[in-house]
């Protein structure tokens, strides 16, 4: 088979049509050019030069070659300098998947912080059920994947970049507005509204739950955080999210949030990848802004 290094002496060869320039060029001495080329000639089965005294000069099948070898060699060479440019950061592409409450509540900040940084990576973002998250990270479909539910898998790597606190939330006006705490015992008299099934806080919370002995039967499956925010606020029901994704409602008065006590009420948000997967320098960089404090 030709190989990478052949076609770089035989276009040598070709440009200069002459062995000993061809041999100056590429660092190798004139016997080593002539044998790379005969070892081409016989692969190819024909003449690949016509020699004339001390210049060379393509055939009919050497000139076929030599057009394929330029284009060849050109996506090659830009190639090798998109890889270079990958280690300094000055271009390739990243592409990030979340659940809806990583999203939309705690990325923007990132990626915003992000983008000032690196403008010349391109970033494109997945929003969409925790369990879809891990399924298109399992079939290499997105770099890094974002989610509130940690993931069992022995072919994913899983790491916590950060923990928020759930808390029910209810109307303004509702009978337990005016508490500060609420025990997990007291949820079943009320309508639950909650994420579409798939969503990784909805499987955490009737985790948690299934472990006190309680199982809610008036659940109201209402889609997506928005929805569900605005169907507690109307008196719909109460839910239970994570702080940070109703802090703005609650400081605006239009929800209340009450603390859930009697079980365990930390959340953690954790990032996947396939344990197969080269971590990119675009990701690395992308994974220290996750870590880091500051996050909006």
């Amino acid at each position: 088979m030709i190989n990478l290094n052949q076609l770089r002496i035989f276009q040598a060869v070709a440009q200069t049509r002459s062995f000993t320039r061809a041999a100056d060029v590429v660092h190798l001495t004139q016997p080593g050019i002539s044998k790379h080329i005969k070892q081409m000639e016989e692969y190819a089965g024909v003449p690949l030069f016509d020699r004339l005294g001390k210049k060379v000069t393509l055939t009919h099948a050497g000139e076929i070659l030599f057009e394929a070898a330029q284009l060849m060699m050109t996506s090659i060479n830009e190639a090798e300098q998109r890889i270079e440019e990958l280690k300094g950061l000055h271009g390739g592409k990243l592409v990030l998947g979340a659940s809806f409450a990583i999203g939309i509540y705690v990325l923007p900040g990132v990626l915003a912080r992000f983008r000032k940084q690196y403008p010349e990576i391109d970033v494109t973002l997945d929003i969409a059920l925790s369990g879809r998250i891990v399924a298109k990270i399992l079939a290499n479909k997105l770099d890094l994947g974002l989610v509130n539910r940690e993931a069992h898998d022995p072919r994913l790597s899983v790491t916590e970049f950060m923990t928020d606190e759930l808390i029910v939330i209810v109307p303004r006006n509702h009978r337990w507005a005016k508490k500060s705490r609420i025990r997990p015992q007291e949820l079943p008299g009320e309508t639950l509204i909650v994420a579409a099934k798939g969503a990784g806080i909805r499987a955490v919370v009737e985790e948690r739950l299934k472990e006190k002995g309680i199982v809610l039967r008036n659940v109201v499956d209402f889609g997506n955080t928005e929805g569900i925010k605005r169907a507690v606020e109307v008196g719909l029901g109460v839910s239970i999210q994570a702080k940070s994704v109703v802090q703005r409602e609650i400081s605006a008065g239009f929800l209340t949030g009450i603390r859930l006590m009697g079980m365990d009420n930390t959340l953690g948000f954790f990032y996947v990848r396939r344990k197969d997967k080269h971590l990119s320098n675009a990701a690395k960089a992308f994974l220290a802004l996750l870590h880091s404090k500051d996050k909006v």
